[in-house]
């Protein structure tokens, strides 16, 4: 985000201050992050390095109980920057738009960025931690440990009035189904990661500090397949079961997930992915000299090196013609000297000796 001219609490901002080309749908307001927040992460050991602006140029759209009780349809349309186009980022509920967001007014804002391009997962999840959606640490509360099922009021006192309640519940966040079109005709619009244009993994790998804290030993963890906790004999669909039997089992010993093929994760609950065409397979970073003139190259070398060889040779063999008999004298000498101390017995020495 921007780190400067930015505008102050509670203004709007002047002409050319901030992003254009946004819109809201009905029933929606602006994000309350909009404007920029300056993130801090104060239980960090090095925060400063990783402390950063950020600007969520996105609106919020107010539900109602049917929301929680009741199936509703999430679209998000993107359209990625062409020769002809900034592209654009339209999103959806039920069909009707919630919030828009032109690429030409990310463009020009004049920071550098645009409407990604980028490959990208689609993460489902419920958006709650410690540092978002929670209200401020209430007074007194150390806010350091989060636990539900603490008797201690120093670990329940950060929680939101309720929020433990509903977890008794055991409430569930339940998706029918995900469904991804691309136009097959347009070869910007590409299935896998680290693409020819995007060659993500690369990058990732030629610039770790880019993705890591001062904390982290690198960019991503591996995906852990099997090793978490589970209670044998449990057979419904879950952490503790290893996600049932068709997907993981229970070690009764060690009271750890094993996997079944096909599945991953600690408790076995995520199928295992792959991309339908890999882009950029792993292998050295750098440059990689293309096959065809590698292989003119060791040819030349051998038509080169071939009469040199052959000059040496014939020179060798030369040197040994006028050199041949002092070699032979020389030889039998060393000959007769190592029979008499006895190391061999060659029935030749005594021929050439006479």
């Amino acid at each position: 985000g921007r780190t400067a001219n930015r505008p102050g609490p509670g203004w709007w901002p002047g002409p050319g201050q901030w992003y254009t080309g946004t819109q809201g749908g009905a029933n929606t307001s602006l994000n309350i992050l909009y404007y920029g927040t300056y993130n801090h992460f104060g239980l960090n050991p090095a925060p400063q390095p990783d402390d950063y602006w950020s600007d969520a140029i996105s609106y919020n759209r107010q539900l109602d109980d049917s929301y929680f009780t009741e199936k509703h349809i999430y679209r998000l349309e993107w359209e990625v920057p062409s020769e002809t186009s900034d592209g654009y980022l339209h999103w959806f509920l039920d069909g009707e738009l919630i919030s828009s967001i032109n690429g030409s007014g990310v463009v020009d804002s004049g920071l550098g960025s645009g409407i990604s391009t980028e490959p990208s997962y689609i993460l489902l999840n419920t958006a709650i931690s410690t540092t978002w959606g929670f209200p401020l640490c209430p007074p007194g509360c150390p806010c350091q440990k989060f636990d539900c099922f603490s008797r201690q009021w120093a670990e329940t006192c950060a929680f939101p009035l309720g929020f433990c309640q509903m977890l008794e519940t055991q409430p569930e966040y339940k998706i029918d189904w995900v469904r991804v079109y691309q136009n097959p005709n347009d070869p910007l619009q590409k299935v896998g990661c680290s693409t020819p244009e995007r060659p993500t993994r690369k990058y990732i790998e030629a610039h770790k500090d880019l993705y890591k804290r001062s904390i982290d030993k690198e960019p991503l963890k591996p995906v852990r397949t099997g090793g978490g906790a589970c209670v044998p004999g449990v057979t419904a669909i879950g952490k503790k079961s290893c996600g049932g039997p068709t997907r993981g089992q229970c070690s009764k010993s060690t009271k750890r997930c094993r996997c079944q093929s096909g599945w991953t994760g600690p408790h076995c609950l995520a199928e295992v992915g792959f991309d339908p065409i890999d882009w950029n397979p792993p292998g050295k970073i750098g440059f990689v000299p293309p096959v065809a003139p590698t292989i003119v190259f060791y040819v030349l070398m051998c038509v080169l090196y071939f009469p040199v060889l052959v000059v040496v040779v014939l020179a060798v063999r030369k040197r040994n013609a006028v050199w041949s008999p002092l070699s032979k004298v020389a030889d039998v000498s060393e000959k007769a000297e190592a029979r008499d101390i006895g190391l061999f017995d060659d029935p030749n020495v005594e021929e050439m000796e006479r």
